[in-house]
């Protein structure tokens, strides 16, 4: 198995009680080997900028702010075009408990998000890349991008709505 592709590791016993600053940036390969993670059609920058505080008791607080320039493919033209992201980032790293499933976890929507770790280090490249999974619009659309159904066709080329299409294919007399 591979490591990460954005590997950042910060060391939670060194982490001063009043905070650390760190910024991270990818580099191209780093990036390439995001990029072919998230099946993104590019990925032209992604860096962030983080506060790490630890909690006590094996929690680390990161809050802060991820920043990429990513380009997607358009769900409706399929032609590929460029995007930001920018999103805060506030996570909590907690030390993984061996034995304890995540069944038992209490889940809170409102909480930050946790995520888990082993040994002396977090990585923090690695939490970045997955809030810029998280971060991704799943139905990308260029600017501009339109959808547009006629409910009958008007002549060749024309494309009618898959709902009409369904509605004519129903058997007579159904009336649902």
């Amino acid at each position: 198995m591979r490591g990460p592709e954005f590997h950042r590791p910060v060391t939670v016993a060194r982490l001063r009680p009043e905070g650390d600053a760190i910024a991270i940036e990818a580099g191209p390969a780093e990036r390439e080997a995001v990029r072919a993670r998230l099946g993104l059609e590019g990925l032209d920058r992604l860096s962030a900028e983080l506060i790490l505080h630890p909690l006590g008791g094996g929690l680390v607080s990161a809050r802060g702010s991820l920043e990429a320039e990513v380009r997607q493919v358009c769900v409706i033209t399929l032609e590929p075009f460029p995007a930001t992201v920018s999103v805060p980032v506030q996570l909590v790293f907690r030390r993984a408990e061996p034995g304890r499933e995540m069944a038992e976890l209490d889940l809170d929507l409102e909480a930050e998000d946790e995520v888990f770790y082993a040994g002396p280090d977090i990585d923090l490249g690695e939490a970045v890349v997955e809030t810029l999974a998280l971060a991704l619009d799943p139905w990308p659309r260029r600017p501009g991008a339109t959808f547009a159904w006629s409910d009958e066709s008007e002549g060749p080329g024309q494309q009618q709505s898959p709902f009409t299409v369904l509605k004519r294919s129903r058997p007579p007399g159904d009336g649902s």
